[in-house]
């Protein structure tokens, strides 16, 4: 019987993403794939385009949700998701990112008892005046299966409390796409439409983010950096939402007027690719530009006052600027007459992932129970207990699943020597002196502390 795979993507950065794994999907044909479009972006520029690029059939189904407040976009997006769910009853419901179209399509779908993927799960920023935050914290708990990009995306996850059963360890699709569409970019013709060469300096700038292009003040800082940082030529595509905030502050006419500042509407992926590619710094609020300039090694200048993706920082390819003008001219400067020396020498393992991550999600799906995903846990007690304890000496040849079958404990967390926790899985041995962290019941809690103490 063939498994019918539903999945969502509402805006440029989940088109992007997806398409890896709709590419692995459509070759394998293990699953009956419905692609449906929310609408979230209803600009070409900024949604329908990226089909034609990656040679992704139309969408079977396009919801035309628009633009809209945080909850009328979700609650538009659960109402037309339902629809699709009643009209399709597929088996697996699949969405990847942080939109209000993806936490629309979560809950409509554990509403309607039908298993829901999400891609990209576990990243944190712990900023909740950020939408994005919220979208992606209640996707990831009550998912039914959570593919998180980086190892510290799957902690985030475990620490939380998140099922080890629920959480797999598979790379970021963003870097599938980029590998593969950066031969196709390299051909565009984007450079010579804006008068540039290789040779330039070239200040690449995104901004889109709400809480940038809402705040007058945010905005025109990093209008003022721009303006302040004229040993570069800044190329600035501008987002819809961005462009009528410029324009609301009276703040486009100056851009406009400055010379060494070029703006453009948003670009295709192949020319935007091939402008990242060839830039010196990217300046942005994007989580995805964050880490296709990490895949790219390209220095990232991060016009937030956190993110999601430390790995940036760890690498060394990222500094926390916000929007204050100054900490953006220091960031910027700091990079280009510092730094890009070590880093373009500067060998690393991409933490996003190596290429591959949607033949594991694929592979993943193909093999997850899909019978009664929402089946209640049953206890006897109620709910389960927590208990923390350091391994000794006996436990040594234990390993995860030999702990939770003889005890019926599920570890939740595993932290070393230092406290750091790290990621596990069935067969990851237990190591003296560390520390687990399990659920269960509290009689089966009682058993595993006599052999602790034994």
């Amino acid at each position: 019987m063939e498994v019918r795979l539903l999945a969502t993507v509402g805006t440029r950065p989940e088109i992007i993403k997806m398409a890896p794994i709709l590419e692995v999907l459509y070759r394998k044909k293990t699953f009956d794939v419905v692609l449906v479009h929310t609408g979230q972006h209803y600009d070409w520029n900024m949604s329908g385009i990226f089909f034609k690029e990656f040679n992704l059939p139309e969408p079977d189904m396009h919801l035309g949700v628009g633009s809209g407040s945080q909850s009328r976009q979700t609650a538009a997006v659960m109402v037309g998701i339902e629809d699709v769910l009643e009209k399709y009853r597929p088996d697996l419901v699949i969405s990847v990112g942080d939109t209000n179209s993806v936490v629309g399509t979560a809950m409509a779908s554990v509403k309607e008892e039908v298993p829901f993927v999400h891609v990209e799960a576990g990243l944190r920023s712990y900023d909740f005046s950020m939408p994005e935050e919220i979208n992606r914290r209640i996707a990831d708990h009550i998912a039914s299966f959570n593919m998180a990009p980086t190892e510290r995306a799957k902690v985030n996850l475990l620490e939380e409390g998140v099922s080890p059963s629920k959480v797999f360890l598979t790379g970021n699709t963003v870097v599938d796409a980029v590998n593969r569409m950066l031969p196709l970019a390299n051909r565009s013709r984007v450079m010579e439409e804006l008068d540039l060469t290789e040779e330039d300096p070239i200040l690449l700038v995104t901004v889109h983010r709400r809480e940038n292009v809402e705040k007058e003040y945010r905005l025109g800082g990093i209008v003022k950096a721009i303006k302040e940082l004229d040993e570069f030529v800044v190329v600035w595509p501008l987002h819809p939402r961005t462009e009528a905030a410029l324009k609301g502050f009276n703040l486009l006419d100056d851009l406009l007027s400055t010379k060494h500042v070029i703006l453009t509407e948003p670009l295709s992926y192949l020319d935007f690719l091939k402008l990242l590619s060839s830039s010196q710094i990217v300046a942005t609020d994007s989580g995805g530009v964050q880490e296709e300039a990490a895949t790219l090694r390209v220095p990232c200048v991060i016009l937030r006052n956190n993110t999601e993706r430390p790995e940036v920082i760890d690498l060394g390819l990222g500094k926390i600027a916000g929007t204050n003008p100054s900490t953006i001219i220091a960031s910027v400067r700091d990079f280009f007459y510092r730094e890009e020396h070590q880093l373009s020498k500067k060998d690393y393992t991409n933490p996003f992932g190596d290429g591959n991550a949607a033949k594991r999600i694929v592979k993943i799906l193909e093999g997850v129970d899909l019978i009664n995903p929402y089946d209640s846990p049953r206890f006897d007690e109620g709910s389960p207990y927590y208990y923390s304890f350091v391994v000794s000496g006996r436990m040594q040849d234990y390993t995860v699943a030999k702990l939770m079958d003889e005890f019926g404990v599920e570890v939740i967390s595993i932290y070393d020597n230092s406290g750091m926790p790290y990621s596990f899985n069935l067969s990851t041995p237990l190591v003296k002196g560390h520390k687990v962290r399990i659920r269960g019941e509290k009689r089966m809690i009682k058993k595993l502390k006599r052999l602790i103490l034994s």
